[in-house]
């Protein structure tokens, strides 16, 4: 089994109650948690509005790309590799980077066993609303430009795997 460096340097401040990795703080939450708000956001006002969660998912693809660029001075593919890895260690499934190319601006990342996907169970749409925003935030840090993401199969909905492709100029 592969050594988790996550939780190797994962510190806990008991004073404050905190989690932090590398100075950035982290939260330990059960999917099923989020997936609650997410079902009571799309019964009480729609699907469409389970965009707060894509837009939480984005502010922090995005500073997490952008710091371990600029901190860290990871390259590109560095940063990718780096979210990639970490997405599994903390438990967010098994990210992989299928296809990078900043020449054509085309990201796409997998996920397999998505906790979102499996805590919500079957469903007629997409639900991975957190990790594509995670998603067209890693893209935007990246590139230098505002990107989205669509989530092109979702486990929940009987894919193998949930699927997550940027839109650059939307």
């Amino acid at each position: 089994m592969n050594e988790n460096t996550i939780l190797k340097d994962l510190r806990h401040d008991a004073h404050e109650g905190s989690l932090r990795y590398k100075g950035v703080r982290y939260l330990l939450i059960r999917p099923e948690t989020i997936v609650g708000f997410q079902k009571a956001i799309e019964g009480s006002t729609g699907e469409g509005q389970c965009e707060a969660l894509y837009k939480g998912g984005f502010d922090g693809g995005y500073l997490s790309s952008k710091n371990y660029r600029e901190i860290h001075g990871f390259t590109e593919l560095e940063v990718l590799d780096f979210m990639a890895r970490m997405g599994g260690e903390i438990g967010w499934g098994r990210f992989k980077i299928e296809r990078y190319d900043p020449n054509t601006r085309a990201l796409e990342v997998s996920v397999t066993a998505s906790p979102f996907a499996e805590a919500y169970g079957e469903s007629a749409h997409p639900v991975c609303h957190l990790i594509r925003g995670i998603v067209a935030g890693m893209g935007s840090a990246l590139l230098g430009i505002k990107c989205d993401a669509v989530e092109t199969a979702c486990s929940a909905m009987g894919a193998d795997r949930c699927l997550f492709n940027l839109i650059v100029g939307y």
